[in-house]
This record gives structure tokens, C-alpha cells and sequence, in this order.
């Protein structure tokens, strides 16, 4: 290295020091070389150079500055990547044309994922129209074969080569691994392309296994790797296609095909991505909330962003690297435009400021994800408090392991994870117990770590005895105890975060961050409507498990019966863990102001519902709430009337939602592509956007409370990203189960739930296999994007397999399907169930479904079957929302089979993570409709009674006899239908909705009717 360089390296030792001038060349490509150092061959440098080239390299041009241009956005894409946490073998810049990256050895597959339909991808599928979406992306493969032009092919192909690289086999495993960090790439440099309104449409990555055996991102990724348009716009393309497009007339030269002009249109598309690839990485550094103050923004990135020595001179080079200092220097010459030259210089990102070796090494660990807090309870029931600890850290961005690990039941096991706490590297255990509450002080005996003990509320003494028993320790053996409960939770995590916080910067930068924005949560002065008192995103604990404040009111407490309760429910008990809003001239809370534990909140148009009965639910059933920490941003688990809630969508779901939450006093967001949507004629607000415009998803996330949304073929990555600023219910997690079919399936079986016998399909070849296993009949769907009847057909031993794969590919543009065995089925039924954040969950009556060409016509409620069979199809809901962790509703879609013996079976056929159309009915049927019941359910209001409006439960109506039982009738309105609304208004009990959905298509739902008399 140069002198120049010398004393900044001495200086710093955050990054390994490589001797560019010892090197032996290892391999060329078309528009890149790779030497590998002498000295330390693990590492290589990749050199790229100023080709371009087109056709498997028979269109060839020399684009002056290109090398420079595409080192630049390739290193700026990897350092998107590793902030995203996806690895890769990218180490650092070395220079404006060359990076240091780990040797790996490459597999010979080239990996294209796809977000639209376009390029070749049309060329082999001419009835796809371009620009259709791909949700999930699409991944194909291509083999690298220069002589066959890369040949696409398929994974059964790829595991039939029998390939080994590096000694590690590829694999079904390996392929898997490679799809899914192919699409987290893709994913994370889509959003940040996003930021910049850039479509990412395509692009291509490969990968290598290192000496190691660790499968790696490797390669290049730069403008010629992907398809860019600028706006969303094919003609504003800025990426290698461009050159591609080119033609170049018969007969001409294949090699220095490009005229001035059409040089400099290239160099300005590669110059201006290069530059932009810079505000890629500030987009990433900044969504991640990794620096917030400019005094530590350099330090906490250094190692991220690999800071690379000043790009002097570089040495004189040796004779055993004379031939690659050339090229350097003779590529950084070139680069350097002369006074006839015009081409612009793309600035070389600066030496950051020096990282120590400490610092560089709290980095690592942070970035590592090795746990350095523990978080171990005495039991499974313990989790519903210390997973607020665990998601306070999740926010905070410290790493951390939860265990369930007994002081009485598994001593052992306490043992080992105390002595071995520190070596695994722990720096603090956090330990919940409730009861006996011997946990922390074990630990504590056995580590010398610091340990917080959490007093966990117990059922006796309301969590007293276990705040006396934690805090108790003798002399020698200290436990920092917390409050009972979720404060205790909350503030263990944030105490933890303080011992670590002085020596690891970015936790005391995100520990700063959560302090202010506690601060700037409040009011400067008190006010009457607490929306406006900036309750938005506030950073305070929960008080829905604070303990009762005096022993003499824990002595006293007992369990409430519900007097309202029918003679089938006399036993049931409720205990509501939230504190309940009291609805009268303040929207202000009052958690004691009630007598009774479960007082409702009165719905203003049904003020005479009664209370709702549930069966009281033990901790060990509660399943998790949102992956966001919703303690972070509500001062109580209830969000109170005047709230906003914002919807996803705006067809007729979000509609009566709107409608709903307003009887509750509830304002509404709305936010969807489309102009004049159903919806927004009646939200408080409605922002129209594409649903992955992530700066208008930053704005709706800053108005709203809560979010939900109305259909699950939505894109699950804008709701992830949602559900980092705001509660989103349900939880993305279950979107992504019910948006894929087969792992729908796979979930519900996981239950011990029964389904239909199933394949999935991703070819032809695997459909005629499969259709060997389930037999004929069968129901061939597409895996994601079908609905109302769309993307499914019947296979016969009559049906060409061959149309009947194109047809459902070709309706939904979906490549992957799954086979169902055809079920010869009764009826179709459906059920409704209702599930809140504290896991109280309650299910609609069992409906009847009837269909006319595969979409709803009419829903009878409740369903004319046998009480046995309602029972069972609960069961089944209970199960499922339970298992899924859901909060909100979820209709659980039903076949009904008879079996030899006269009795009903029950298969699951698909799930709904919103309102369905099935539950319509409920808006005049039930004492809470469905859409009430999900605005309870996400505000952290009780559940509302699902008894029937005719004043009697559904156990009731179902023991009359079958002459006195008038079920309610729910018909949609299909196209035209809808133009005889005149009619129904003048008969009797019947009650019209009509959507307001503008045109009128044939079998588009366009209204309903309940016929309730």
C-alpha cells in the first residue's frame, strides 16, 4: 500500500488489510476479473472493467467509466444487503473499480426473480399480459452454459445433475435456502428502490459456498443484474436493457456497435443509478433506525458500510501483479475525463471516520444476532407477560433468547442455562416466575450476570406474592426486581438495555430514541379528547395487568358470575384483563369505573346488547398478539372512541367496516389504489396509493392507531412494514399462511384438523404425478391469487392435464398450484370466529353456503344441521384461531359430508383472515355484526353477544322445533342484480346494502340483502 495509506490504516484496525499487490489472476468474465491474494487465499479481488456486452457476449461495446459506475452500485447494493441482515461475500470497495470479497466457489446456476411479467418470461408465455405481478416473486433458474445460452431450468432438473460444489451437495435444502435469501435480497432492495419511486421489476443474483461450506450470495449485482423503471414506466428503463434494445443492422459489426450519441445516453443511465445506489443505502440505514444523531451515524455503520482506504495512487506494483495494477490503473486513468471528454465522474464514497477494534466489535455482536440477553420464565403461562420484555428488546434491536426454564421442574435445566449463561455469551438474564417465584434468585445464586426478576401476576394474590418472594433475596445474592406484570416486563428490558447501553452504542442511540419519543408523547397541557393529547406512538407501558393497588383489594377480589348468563352458561365466570373505556361526555379512561370486571363498552345503536359470556380463558391458552410491540405505542391495550383506524383496502369489507367503527365513534383511514373506491365514501380519510408506495405508507402509519384490512390477496411485505410502526390485526404472519393454499394446509392439518387430501404443483410433471396420488376427481387451484371460482378447475380422467395446468397459470399468473382431492360434499358451510388482543375469542352461529358458479348467492343462517355439527365446526374455528395466534375475525370455510352412517364430517377447506361475505348477514342478524366485532376486536374492546337479534341464543333457535325456525337469509346482489333495489325496499324485514361500487360486471357483488322476517 502507499504511504498515503499506510498511516490511515495503522490508524485503524476496523478492517482487514489486503496487499493488492501480491495477487494471481483466478478468472475472467465478460465484464469482470478475479485475482486472488498470495497471502491469504480466502479473499478475492474482483476487478470489473468498462464492457458491455449483450447476446451471450455477441454484442460488444467498451462503455468508458462503466466499470467504475457498476463497482459503485454493486457495493452499494451488498452494503443494502447486509444492513437488511442478508449476507454475502462482499467484504469491501478497494478501489473505484474493484472490491475484496470472500473466495467461494461458485454454483453454476444463475438465480432470476421476478416481481412483473416481462422480458423472456413473455417470450415463453405469450397469453400473460406484461406488467402482471407476481406475489409471491417468481423464481426460475437458469444453468450456466454459455454454448446453450444459459438454458432455464427446473429444480427436479437441477437435483437430477447430482451436483457438488465445494464439497457441499446441492440439494432440495440447498435450492430452498437459495429462493428464500434470493427473494429477501430482491425484497430489500425492492423496498428501497421504492423509496426512490423506482420499480424493481427484476433481477438476477448467484451464488457460492465458501471453504466453509456456508452458502453465500456472491457475484455482482449491479445494472446489469436487474430491470429498473423509473415511475413504474417501461420507456423510462435505466438499467443494461436499454442497450439490448439497440438493434444493430445486418451484416454490421457485432463488436463497437454504439454510436456518440448512444454511448452517452448509457453512460448517463449507469451514472445515474451509480448515484442513486448511494441514497439506497441512506434509505435502508434510515427505515432500520440504525443512526439518529449525526454524531453517531458514522461510527455505528463503519462496519457495515466497510470503509474503504482514500483512493490515492496506488503502489508500484510487483512483478507477480504487474499484469492487474495495469488494469487499475489504467481503468482509473480512463475514468478521469480528459478536456474533450464529457463523461461525468462519479463521486467515490468518502473514508468514514475511524472505528476503533472495540467499537467494530460491539457492532459485530449487535449485527451478529447472538443473543446477549436472556429472557427464561417458569412456565408457558408466563409468556403472555415477558413477551413484552422480549418485544421491547425486538424494538430496541438487541439480540436475545426466550426460555422456559423451572426452578421446581426442571432444576437441572436452570443449572446449566445459569452456568453456561455467560460462555453462550449473555450479558443480562431476565427472569419471570410468578407463585413460589424461586427462578431469579436461583439464577442469581448460580451466575454472576446481573439478573432482573419480573414478579408475574398470579391467580391468590394478584402477583404480591411473587414481587415479595423475587425481592426478598439474602445478602450476596442481589435480583433487581420490577413491578408486577407488564410494567415490570417492559422496564426489565429497558434496564437491561441500560446496563448494556454504554458500551454498545447503537443500544444507547435506539435507548436515546425510545426516551424521546416517550417525552414527546406528552401533552403539554391536559385535554378532553385524548386523541389529540399525542397519544400517537408513545412509548409507555400497558396498565392492562397492572396489580391491584392495595393488599386489602387482593384479598378481597373474587371471581365474578354473569347474571345474564343462560342456563347452559350458569357456571361460566368473566374476568376482563383490560381496563374498559367509559363512554359518556369524556373519551378519558376509567379503568375502575365500572362495578362489574366485564363491563361492556355500549355500542350506541345497541345499547340494549347484553353482555358478552365467554368461557374464561387460562394464560397457557392465550396466543401471541401482534408482531409489533403494541405496548410501545398505546398507553392501554384499548384504544378509546375518537381513535383512528386504518383499513387496507376500500372495496364493499372496508365500507361497512367504516360504517361499523363510526357507530363506536371511531374515525377511519382508508388506503387504496383506487379512485373513488367504495369505501371512501364514507371513511373520515382516504389516501389513494399503490400498496407498496412505502413513503405514503410512512404518512397513513403516522395517522392512524390500529390497522387492518379487508382481503388477504394483498402484498404481505407492505403490511410487514406497516406492522413496524403500528398495531397491525390480524397479524402479517397470518396473511402469509392464508395467502398460500398448500401452506394453509399444511397449517390447518398441523392442528389435527381435517382437510381435503392435497399436492402441491409447481410443473406439469409434478401435476401428473400428483394426480397419481390423489386420483381422479380432483379440484386443481392455483396456489395464491384465486378467488370467487378464479384459477381453479375440476380434473376428470376426461380433462387434458396439459390445459387444464395453462388455464389455472393463466387466470392468476400463478406458477405454483395445489391438487385437491374432489370432495363430494352435503353442503357448504362457514364459521366466524371472533379472537382479541387479550385472547378472549368467541364464534358465529354455523352458516350455509350456497353458490352460483363458484361465487356466493345466498348464506341461511344459522345452518339447518344438527346442534352436534355447529359444536364441532366452533371447535374447529376455536382451534384454528388459536393456533394462528389471530387477533380480529377469521371465517374458517367449511365442507359438510355425510357419512355412511348418517352422521356429519367437517373438512376445512379454505380460511379468511377478515370479514367474509358469509357474515353479512350478521349486520342485522346478530346483536353484534362481524364488522363490529372486529373493530372490538382490534381496539382491545369485549367481545359484543352473537346471540340473534330475535332476543334468543343460537342453542335455543336450534332446539325449537324445525316449523318455528325462520333462518336469516343473506342474498348478494350480482351484477344487473342490483338494479331491482326498488323492489326489496317495500318487503318486509328485508334490509338492502348496496356498495356503491360504480360499474356494473356481470357476477361482480355489487350489494346484499338480509332477510330477517
Amino acid at each position: 500500500m502507499s504511504n498515503n495509506n499506510n498511516n490511515n490504516n495503522t490508524a485503524s484496525s476496523s478492517y482487514k488489510i489486503f496487499d493488492v499487490n501480491d495477487v494471481t489472476f483466478l478468472a475472467k468474465g465478460k465484464t469482470k476479473e478475479i485475482f486472488k491474494f498470495n497471502k491469504d487465499d480466502q479473499y478475492v479481488l474482483v476487478v470489473s472493467n468498462s464492457s458491455i456486452t449483450a447476446g451471450d457476449g455477441a454484442k460488444r461495446d467498451e462503455l468508458p467509466g462503466k466499470g467504475a459506475f457498476s463497482t459503485t452500485t454493486a457495493c452499494n447494493v451488498f452494503r443494502v444487503l447486509h444492513l437488511s441482515n442478508i449476507g454475502s461475500h462482499f467484504i469491501r470497495q478497494e478501489s473505484p473499480t474493484s472490491f475484496i470479497a470472500k473466495r467461494c466457489s461458485m454454483i453454476p446456476l444463475e438465480v432470476i426473480v421476478r416481481r412483473l411479467a416481462t422480458g423472456s418470461y413473455l417470450k415463453r408465455n405469450p397469453q400473460i399480459v406484461e406488467g402482471s405481478r407476481f406475489n409471491p416473486c417468481l423464481i426460475e433458474f437458469t444453468f450456466k452454459d454459455d454454448e446453450n445460452h444459459d438454458p432455464l431450468v427446473t429444480e427436479q432438473d437441477i437435483l437430477k445433475m447430482d451436483l457438488k460444489i465445494g464439497g457441499v451437495a446441492v440439494t432440495s435444502k440447498l435450492l430452498s435456502n437459495i429462493r428464500n435469501v434470493a427473494t429477501l435480497a430482491f425484497e430489500a432492495l425492492e423496498k428501497a428502490w421504492q423509496s426512490l419511486d423506482v420499480v424493481l421489476v427484476d433481477f438476477k443474483v448467484e451464488f457460492g459456498i465458501t471453504p466453509q461450506g456456508e452458502l453465500i450470495l456472491a457475484d455482482v449485482v449491479d445494472n446489469d443484474s436487474w430491470r429498473i423503471w423509473l415511475h413504474g414506466d417501461k420507456n423510462l428503463m435505466k438499467d443494461k436493457q436499454v442497450y439490448r434494445n439497440l438493434g444493430i443492422k445486418e451484416g454490421a459489426p457485432k463488436v463497437g456497435t454504439l454510436t456518440q450519441e448512444q454511448t452517452q445516453m448509457l453512460i448517463d443511465n449507469y451514472t445515474w443509478v451509480a448515484n442513486q445506489s448511494n441514497k439506497l443505502v441512506d434509505y435502508t440505514i434510515n427505515s432500520n433506525f440504525i443512526a439518529h444523531t449525526p454524531s453517531r451515524h458514522t461510527t455505528m455503520i463503519n462496519n457495515i458500510l466497510s470503509p474503504s482506504p482514500l483512493y490515492s495512487p496506488l503502489p508500484q506494483p510487483s512483478s507477480s501483479s504487474h499484469h492487474i495494477q495495469q488494469k487499475l490503473q489504467q481503468q482509473q486513468s480512463n475514468f478521469t475525463p480528459n478536456s474533450s471528454d464529457s463523461i461525468p465522474l462519479l463521486p467515490v464514497q468518502p473514508l468514514l471516520p475511524t472505528v476503533t477494534t472495540q467499537q467494530q466489535t460491539n457492532i459485530s455482536l449487535i449485527n451478529s444476532n447472538k443473543p446477549m440477553v436472556g429472557i427464561i420464565m417458569g412456565s408457558q403461562s408466563d409468556w403472555d407477560v415477558m413477551k413484552l420484555a422480549s418485544n421491547t428488546l425486538t424494538q430496541l434491536g438487541i439480540p436475545h433468547e426466550t426460555k422456559i426454564v423451572s426452578a421446581h421442574r426442571t432444576p437441572d435445566r436452570m443449572f446449566e442455562y445459569a452456568k453456561s449463561a455467560r460462555s453462550r455469551g449473555l450479558k443480562v438474564i431476565i427472569a419471570g416466575a410468578g407463585g413460589a417465584a424461586h427462578l431469579p434468585g436461583m439464577v442469581a445464586a448460580l451466575t454472576s450476570l446481573p439478573v432482573f426478576g419480573v414478579p408475574v401476576q398470579s391467580k391468590a394474590l394478584s402477583g404480591v406474592d411473587s414481587l415479595l418472594s423475587i425481592c426478598q433475596m439474602p445478602a450476596g445474592i442481589p435480583v433487581g426486581t420490577l413491578a408486577i406484570g407488564a410494567a415490570g416486563a417492559t422496564n426489565a428490558a429497558l434496564l437491561a438495555a441500560s446496563v448494556l447501553s454504554p458500551f454498545y452504542p447503537a443500544i444507547e442511540s435506539s435507548l436515546e430514541t425510545f426516551r424521546k419519543n416517550q417525552t414527546d408523547a406528552v401533552a403539554d397541557s391536559p385535554s378532553d379528547n385524548v386523541t389529540n393529547a399525542g397519544h400517537h406512538h408513545q412509548t409507555v407501558t400497558p396498565k392492562s395487568s397492572e396489580p391491584i393497588a392495595n393488599i386489602t383489594s387482593i384479598l378481597n377480589a373474587h371471581q365474578v358470575v354473569n347474571p345474564s348468563s343462560s342456563s347452559s352458561q350458569s357456571n361460566i365466570t368473566i374476568q376482563s384483563p383490560l381496563p374498559l373505556p367509559h363512554v359518556g361526555s369524556s373519551h378519558h379512561l376509567h379503568p375502575h369505573s365500572s362495578s362489574s370486571p366485564n363491563a361492556a363498552v355500549q355500542s350506541p345503536v345497541r345499547s340494549q346488547s347484553p353482555n358478552v359470556i365467554t368461557n374464561t380463558i387460562e394464560h397457557n391458552n392465550k396466543g401471541p398478539l401482534s408482531a409489533f410491540v403494541l405496548s410501545s405505542i398505546r398507553p392501554s391495550l384499548v384504544l378509546p372512541p375518537g381513535s383512528t383506524i386504518g383499513i387496507l383496502g376500500g372495496g364493499q369489507l372496508a365500507r361497512m367496516i367504516v360504517i361499523a367503527a363510526a357507530q363506536l365513534g371511531y374515525k377511519t383511514h382508508v388506503f387504496c389504489p383506487e379512485s373513488d373506491s367504495s369505501a371512501s365514501h364514507v371513511a373520515t380519510e382516504t389516501t389513494k396509493s399503490n400498496y407498496n408506495n412505502y413513503a405514503n405508507l410512512d404518512i397513513f402509519a403516522s395517522k392512524v392507531d390500529v390497522v387492518t384490512y379487508e382481503f388477504e390477496n394483498i402484498m404481505v411485505e407492505p403490511v410487514e412494514y406497516l406492522a413496524k410502526k403500528v398495531g397491525v390485526f390480524p397479524d402479517p404472519k397470518v396473511l402469509r399462511i392464508c395467502q398460500d393454499r398448500v401452506q394453509e394446509k399444511r397449517f390447518i392439518q398441523s392442528l389435527d384438523v381435517p382437510t381435503a387430501a392435497f399436492e402441491p404443483i409447481d410443473s406439469l410433471d409434478t401435476l401428473k404425478t400428483a394426480i397419481q396420488k390423489v386420483g381422479y376427481p380432483a379440484i386443481l387451484k392455483s396456489n395464491t391469487m384465486g378467488y370467487d371460482g378464479k384459477g381453479q378447475v375440476k380434473i376428470t380422467d376426461q380433462v387434458d392435464l396439459e390445459s387444464a395446468w395453462k388455464k389455472v397459470t393463466n387466470e392468476t399468473g400463478a406458477q405454483r398450484a395445489i391438487l385437491e382431492q374432489y370432495i363430494e360434499f352435503e353442503g357448504e358451510s362457514s364459521v366466524i370466529v371472533a379472537r382479541t388482543i387479550d385472547s378472549t375469542e368467541l364464534c358465529f352461529p354455523l352458516v350455509t353456503n350456497k353458490h352460483r358458479n363458484h361465487i356466493l348467492r345466498q348464506t341461511i343462517a344459522p345452518a339447518p344441521l344438527p346442534p352436534a355439527v355447529h359444536a364441532q365446526a366452533k371447535e374447529i374455528a376455536t382451534k384454528i384461531g388459536k393456533g394462528i395466534g389471530l387477533v380480529g375475525i377469521l371465517a374458517v370455510e367449511l365442507f359438510v359430508v355425510k357419512q355412511a352412517d348418517g352422521n356429519y364430517k367437517l373438512l376445512v377447506n379454505e380460511l379468511a383472515p377478515r370479514p367474509h361475505n358469509s357474515g353479512h348477514w350478521t349486520i342485522e342478524g346478530c346483536v353484534t355484526s362481524q364488522f363490529e366485532q372486529l373493530v372490538r376486536c382490534i381496539c382491545g374492546l369485549p367481545l359484543g353477544s352473537v346471540d340473534l337479534m330475535k332476543r334468543i341464543t343460537e342453542k335455543e333457535y336450534l332446539e325449537q322445533p324445525a316449523a318455528q325456525q325462520h333462518p336469516i337469509v343473506m342474498t348478494n346482489l350480482l351484477g344487473a342484480e342490483v338494479e331491482t333495489w326498488e323492489k326489496h325496499l317495500s318487503i318486509k324485514g328485508c334490509h338492502l346494502h348496496i356498495y356503491a361500487k360504480g360499474d356494473i360486471k356481470e357476477g361482480r357483488k355489487m350489494g346484499h340483502i338480509n332477510q330477517t322476517n
